[in-house]
């Protein structure tokens, strides 16, 4: 099996990153106006902005970009250290199973401890079959169900 690198996002993974988003908003049956793909690449490419973001790559730290990971640290109001939520998780169709997903989110549990935070925590739709495999056996589920209230 082909190594699997994980690396920061970069300037000259734009490209390829919008395409793997787009795929991955498709999944989740969402649609964004396409400045938002600008407005949201440029805030992952900002070292002090929120919301931060890898890339996994098969083989070398030059390789295209094959799956992403999108995640941001906030304070949590039962315990004094923050926690980090893993928001946006997505691999290539075609290259799923081969530990990609797992790599990354392992990369995003790797920041989280450096950052001395709580927990690791992600939600995903009830019928993400393929996804829920995956996270059956590297993390617990805890039984909540999101609900999304509409503010404007």
């Amino acid at each position: 099996m082909t190594e699997i690198v994980i690396t920061e996002l970069r300037p000259a993974d734009s490209e390829r990153w919008s395409e793997l988003w787009r795929l991955y908003l498709e999944f989740y049956e969402t649609t964004l106006p396409p400045e938002s793909y600008a407005e949201a690449w440029e805030r992952l490419l900002k070292p002090d902005e929120a919301v931060r973001g890898f890339g996994a790559r098969r083989g070398s730290p030059d390789a295209p970009l094959v799956g992403i990971a999108h995640y941001l640290f906030h304070a949590h109001g039962w315990m004094p250290q923050e926690v980090c939520y893993l928001q946006d998780l997505f691999v290539d169709p075609g290259l799923r199973s081969q530990g990609c997903g797992r790599a990354l989110i392992e990369r995003v549990a790797a920041a989280a401890r450096e950052r001395g935070c709580a927990r690791l925590y992600w939600t995903t739709k009830e019928d993400n079959a393929v996804a829920r495999r995956l996270y059956d056996r590297i993390a617990r589920f805890n039984g909540f169900i999101r609900y999304d209230y509409e503010i404007g």
